[in-house]
């Protein structure tokens, strides 16, 4: 892209450069565009509406049920959402005919079937509130606009019918729950009456503080007893040990403490207890412990305590089964006298609630004469101020048109915008203005781009039989010069011809160097066609394949590319052996009838490569092909020179510093300026003199400035020909194209 400021020509040059990127953007979008819309072409709708207006009762009935079922929520929305309820649309879907009306809620709701149609229809009803007024539209939708009509109308008066029934239902059902509750207020009343004359009968008392006294002194009595018996039965305790080491009681203790205790029979046993004891005692100061009186003694005393042990073990459980029993009387009183105060609470709990029960009773006998009252009366709400009308349009049109037509644009957007961003990434150079401002060179020639079935035409036009080989159409295209000297392509060389031929009367120049900056531009087979054309016009050419990489000329013309330029500078013939004439073109691939076929390719002498060398720049810039460069400028009257891409490699730097000029070609709208560039650049810094460049491959899309370059099969200058028909498609279908 040119790298200054961009005037409304400009743009239009790059609008229709890229103008195939702006249609197919455009076409692309618009096309899907249109398909998606058609694609979500939604079916039909039709909407019917229809509004019910809701006012507050203003009777005291009312106002009272207002009152007792007050809320903060809004009633308008409340009631706009019971519009469209389940009840309200089963209702609905049974008046229209979609389910039986015999059918009850229950069989409707297990009914998978059923419940489909209730919550379908459900979903085609909307409710909106009119803005701050009292008035709710109901809004249907569906397919067919008799039934939207239907629909809306139905489920207001439905809406009506039962909101009128559930507001008169409220008012009987509350007299009826009044009641009920009337009568079991009453059941309650009677039934704590009870409780508390039941609770005092049970208890046998009739005030508390009687009750707590009597039990006290109880208490105190038992509890007295009861250490007493404690007692005894320590001091019993006391005895057996005493007994147990075979000590007897004295008389005094006996008489004393325990003799209200221990009884007679135990006296008795003790007093012989205390005899046997005495005689043990005097036995022992006369006889020895193994005396038998001593051990008779001894054993009486045994049995004496032994009969004492018992005694006192009875009397020990006597003792304490009396303990027992008084310590279980003893825990009842304590219990009945901490329970005393529980069951005051509990009375005086049992008359509260007789008093609560009371109260309620009397409440609910003043409702209920109010409830009556209000059973008097009716109430009406809802009424319905705009029946619904019959929609004679759907709600959803179809917006393919409009859609497509958006997508039209964006694409024509899109398009525009891709075709300004690969133009600012185009780093090729365009018009003619840029090549000459940017390599200040002047352009000598432009060369149109000629497609394959172009190229095809022609040869065909030019009498080549249908069975022609593909191969040799394709090589003579590259000689269309020769082959199509009418055509418009061929015209194009001669221009070439006639400014290269000015430039050199100008400017003295006969040996002239044809490169390019990158491989495939085109510079062979323009340097070739601008052989031809020159020897047409009876100049004495001579056409030396310098690229000895990868030749090219000695391949189009069929000859023998040995022996040639490398040869003549090794010194192994002479220059005047290797050139090749038109003779060697009739020996070689050509045919008589294509070298007569245009006059002048007898001026046409070429020199070909050679044998390949791996040294091809030491060749070029030897002294020996500056003696041959003179040498072959005093025979001819201009001398081309066909080299290798100048970015490639040095030959051409150096073979063009030796000759008068060179020539770039330059493939336009591929290479990039920079390489354009730096070609020329390389070639000057070797004081090479570049005398103009050539535009290669040229397509009239680049540029509106180049409509009068493009290329027209049916015309040529001069005699008119008959316009061919369109070819038969003999040829096979090639991987490559040609290039021109």
């Amino acid at each position: 892209m040119a790298q200054y400021d961009l005037t409304l020509r400009d743009y239009w040059r790059i609008l229709h450069k890229r103008k195939m990127i702006v249609i197919f953007a455009t076409i692309l979008m618009g096309v899907f565009s249109t398909f998606f819309a058609v694609l979500q072409t939604p079916v039909p709708s039709y909407e019917a509406s229809s509004s019910v207006k809701i006012e507050r009762s203003s009777t005291l009935t009312g106002l009272y049920v207002e009152t007792l079922s007050w809320s903060s929520a809004d009633n308008l929305e409340t009631q706009a959402i019971i519009i469209k309820s389940y009840p309200v649309i089963e209702e609905v879907a049974k008046k229209l005919g979609f389910l039986d009306s015999n059918l009850t809620s229950d069989e409707i709701r297990r009914d998978t079937k059923y419940l489909n149609v209730v919550l379908k229809l459900k979903d085609q009803v909307e409710t909106k509130r009119e803005g701050f007024t009292n008035l709710v539209n109901i809004i249907a939708t569906s397919e067919d606009p008799k039934l939207a009509q239907k629909l809306a109308n139905t489920v207001a008066e439905v809406y009506r019918d039962q909101n009128t029934k559930e507001r008169n239902k409220r008012i009987i059902e509350g007299r009826v729950f009044i009641e009920q509750q009337l009568e079991l207020a009453k059941e309650n009343l009677k039934e704590a009456e009870e409780k508390v004359k039941e609770y005092r009968e049970e208890n046998k008392f009739i005030s508390i503080d009687s009750e707590t006294g009597t039990t006290l002194s109880q208490l105190t009595s038992i509890e007295t007893e009861h250490e007493g018996l404690k007692r005894t039965i320590e001091e019993i305790n006391s005895i057996l040990k005493r007994i147990k080491r075979e000590e007897a009681i004295p008389g005094k203790d006996i008489k004393g403490i325990y003799a209200d205790k221990v009884g007679p029979i135990f006296a008795r046993l003790n007093s012989q207890l205390v005899d046997l004891t005495l005689e043990r005692d005097t036995l022992l100061l006369n006889f020895t412990k193994n005396h038998p009186r001593l051990k008779e003694v001894k054993t009486k005393i045994s049995e004496t305590i032994q009969n004492m042990i018992a005694e006192l073990s009875d009397q020990k459980k006597t003792f304490e089964g009396r303990k027992s029993n008084l310590a279980g009387d003893l825990d009842r009183l304590r219990s009945k006298f901490r329970a005393l105060p529980e069951k005051g609470l509990m009375l005086a709990r049992l008359e509260h609630d007789l008093t609560v029960k009371s109260q309620t009773f009397s409440l609910l006998e003043s409702k209920y004469q109010e409830a009556l009252i209000k059973e008097a009366e009716k109430v009406e709400e809802v009424s319905i101020v705009k029946p619904a009308v019959e929609p004679t349009s759907p709600v959803n049109s179809p917006h393919v048109y409009t859609t497509s037509f958006i997508g039209v644009i964006i694409g024509l957007i899109i398009g525009l915008i891709m075709a300004f961003v690969f133009e600012t990434l185009d780093t090729s150079i365009g018009t003619i203005e840029d090549v000459e401002k940017f390599l200040e060179v002047p352009v000598l020639g432009v060369i149109p781009h000629v497609g394959d079935e172009d190229i095809k035409s022609i040869m065909l036009s030019e009498g080549y039989p249908e069975n022609t080989d593909e191969e040799i159409i394709r090589r003579n295209a590259r000689l269309i010069t020769h082959f199509a000297p009418n055509s418009t392509l061929a015209e194009s060389y001669k221009k070439l011809r006639t400014n290269v031929h000015f430039m050199r009367m100008e400017k003295d120049i006969k040996t002239i160097l044809y490169t390019s900056s990158s491989p495939f531009e085109g510079k062979t087979t323009t340097v070739i066609n601008l052989a031809i054309a020159m020897a047409q016009t009876s100049e004495k050419v001579l056409l030396i394949e310098a690229d000895l990489r990868k030749p090219m000329v000695s391949k189009l013309f069929g000859i023998d590319k040995i022996p040639g330029l490398s040869d003549i500078i090794l010194g192994n013939y002479e220059w005047r052996d290797t050139v090749r004439t038109i003779t060697d073109f009739i020996t070689g691939d050509m045919k008589i009838d294509d070298i007569m076929k245009t006059p002048g390719i007898d001026n046409l002498n070429i020199i070909t490569s050679g044998t390949i060398s791996p040294n091809p720049s030491e060749l070029l810039g030897s002294q020996r092909m500056e003696d041959f460069i003179s040498q072959v400028r005093e025979e001819y009257d201009v001398v081309l020179f066909d080299s290798c891409p100048v970015l490639a490699a040095a030959d051409a730097s150096i073979l063009a510093s030796k000759l008068d000029g060179a020539i770039l070609v330059y493939h336009v709208g591929k290479i990039a300026r920079g390489a354009l560039r730096r070609a020329k650049a390389q070639l000057e810094n070797v004081k090479a003199r570049v005398i103009g460049v050539v535009l290669n491959k040229l397509q009239t899309e680049i540029s509106p400035d180049y409509t009068e370059f493009k290329y027209d099969r049916y015309y040529a200058y001069g005699e008119k020909r008959k316009t061919p028909s369109k070819p038969k498609r003999w040829y096979r279908r090639s991987k490559e194209k040609l290039e021109i």
